[in-house]
């Protein structure tokens, strides 16, 4: 007669998972705020239960190890316990934000075949289009969040499944849910598309977030009395990473809804008293063009970030001289490593062009097309190795191969970024450009970065962006589009000269458009496809 042995899993496996950290300061410092979103504060030990109430509610509707959560909700309380519930269900949270398009979010759904659907009710049509996708591809349940927009006479068709996220929540039972997942298991699918606009899922495993959160707070000094106003989506890693560095860290998120309204973001970060502020420079430009923004009350201001690349020397400058003792992190990142380097504060005005070095527990390098490395000041393809890169795209498995290549020791892989750097003799790196961004004009090669960040010096100039257009005589043209200031009296000759004095002929743009505003993303990348 055998006796059946039910495998008993060590608690200590849940200190390599993302969302331990909220576990721990719900213990250690329960009443100390986690969250402070749409009006309300929420401590570590009710993010905690809420995550826990979350992880049963899922549960509940079939969710297993491994299965996908589609979280299509804009930043907010709902988001955020939607996501760490989805952890603690041993599930892979993705979060869409509200901006997708019906056919994509029908791509998404479809690639990713989701277990559960938290939705915001006002994405009518990407929810009426849920009984179009094949059977696979629709969530088992479906939970609705936020108010239906004025125009709907009716909650979208949703074949019997569109339950009351916050109600059934309510209905949830309490207490920590048993877990199996380990560090290799995926905690996050994030979605990026290339220039063919095909979506794909970047997959982040437990131990990629761990990594990154450890990296990223060691060189930002972050402390359980750093208090972060995020703006930023938390579908994009930019944001998602304000939320997972600070709770990994024991301090407060403030999650605002995005950017659209500068002067009531800065009175926020007075109000609450913000230590860390992450943007990029289309926010910093809003920030600047404020009459009263030297007015305010940011003494408790510790430091800003910039992930998009460089800041134009103009505002970096103009902050500096505003805000002289915040310290500011030019950083670069991608989705499929988080982030790559930074540059510390003590060099902002030394190499002022820079995005740093690497991070720390990480391996840079620039390559040539043969695959050899380049030398100091030689252009060439970043190559990122690191605990902090992706699994791979999400049943992609030729991107993922054309991305992932095998690295310098035996059955290991590393990340290709597609984006071209050079590196100075202090291995300290300068980004070039996308390599579908390059320009090639008159047999010669532009870099759009470069011709911006000359752009951005004219006097009254806010902000530039810099694309190749059609042309009958050159094949393909350098066209800018120009920001000034309300009361600038810039024109396009003040361009071309400023251009012409510091770079080559090849870069002065043959076109100059001035424009009330660039056409951006949610995250506030400029949408340069707009710009052809």
């Amino acid at each position: 007669m055998s006796t059946q042995h039910t495998a008993r899993r060590d608690p200590r496996s849940d200190r390599f998972l993302i969302d331990s950290a909220l576990r721990s300061f719900a213990a250690s410092r329960p009443d100390h705020a986690a969250l402070v979103a749409e009006g309300r504060r929420i401590t570590y030990r009710e993010l905690d239960a809420l995550a826990d109430r979350c992880a049963a509610l899922f549960r509940e509707a079939g969710v297993q190890r491994g299965d996908r959560a589609m979280i299509a909700l804009d930043n907010g309380v709902d988001a955020v316990v939607a996501y760490y519930g989805a952890l603690r269900a041993d599930a892979a949270p993705s979060l869409l934000g509200t901006a997708m398009r019906p056919r994509r979010f029908g791509q998404v759904m479809a690639l990713a075949e989701p277990r559960v659907l938290v939705a915001a009710r006002s994405l009518r049509d990407c929810l009426a289009a849920l009984a179009e996708l094949p059977p696979g591809a629709r969530p088992a349940a479906t939970f609705l969040s936020g108010a239906a927009p004025p125009a709907a006479t009716a909650a979208p068709p949703l074949d019997g499944h569109g339950r009351d996220f916050q109600e059934a929540l309510a209905a949830a039972p309490a207490g920590a849910p048993e877990r199996r997942a380990i560090e290799l298991d995926l905690a996050t699918l994030c979605w990026t598309s290339g220039s063919t606009g095909e979506s794909k899922g970047v997959m982040l495993t437990h131990q990629n977030l761990r990594n990154s959160t450890a990296a990223i707070g060691a060189y930002l000094e972050h402390t359980a009395d750093d208090v972060i106003l995020c703006v930023l989506p938390l579908s994009h890693t930019y944001g998602l990473f304000q939320l997972l560095v600070t709770h990994n860290f024991g301090g407060t998120v403030v999650l605002e809804r995005g950017f659209s309204m500068p002067w009531p973001i800065v009175q926020k970060m007075a109000e609450e008293r913000v230590t860390g502020f992450a943007g990029v420079p289309t926010i910093f430009a809003s920030m600047l063009s404020l009459k009263n923004f030297a007015k305010a009350d940011l003494s408790a201001l510790r430091y800003m970030t910039n992930a998009a690349y460089g800041l134009p020397a103009p505002q970096l400058l103009r902050l500096r001289e505003l805000l002289p003792n915040v310290a500011f992190y030019a950083m670069y990142g991608q989705t499929e490593c988080t982030r790559v380097c930074y540059l510390p504060p003590s060099l902002s005005l030394e190499r002022p062009s820079s995005v740093g070095i690497a991070m720390p527990n990480e391996e840079l390098w620039i390559e040539r097309e043969d695959g050899t490395r380049a030398e100091p000041g030689e252009v060439g393809e970043l190559v990122v190795r690191g605990p902090n890169v992706m699994r791979g795209y999400f049943r992609n498995p030729e991107a993922t191969a054309r991305a992932l290549r095998p690295g310098p020791l035996p059955g290991e892989v590393v990340l290709h970024t597609g984006d071209l750097f050079k590196m100075d003799e202090d291995r300290y790196l300068y980004f070039v450009a996308r390599k579908d961004d390059i320009i090639k004009t008159r047999g010669e090669k532009v870099s759009p970065l470069e011709v911006e960040s000359v752009i951005c010096k004219v006097p009254g100039v806010v902000e530039a962006a810099v694309v190749g257009v059609p042309d009958q005589v050159l094949g393909v043209a350098v066209k800018a589009a120009v920001v000034k200031a309300p009361d600038a009296a810039v024109t396009a000759d003040d361009v071309r000269k400023k251009v012409r004095a510091e770079l080559d002929e090849v870069a002065v743009p043959k076109f100059v458009e001035f424009m009330e505003s660039l056409p951006k993303t949610a995250s506030g990348k400029v949408k340069k496809s707009e710009l052809i």
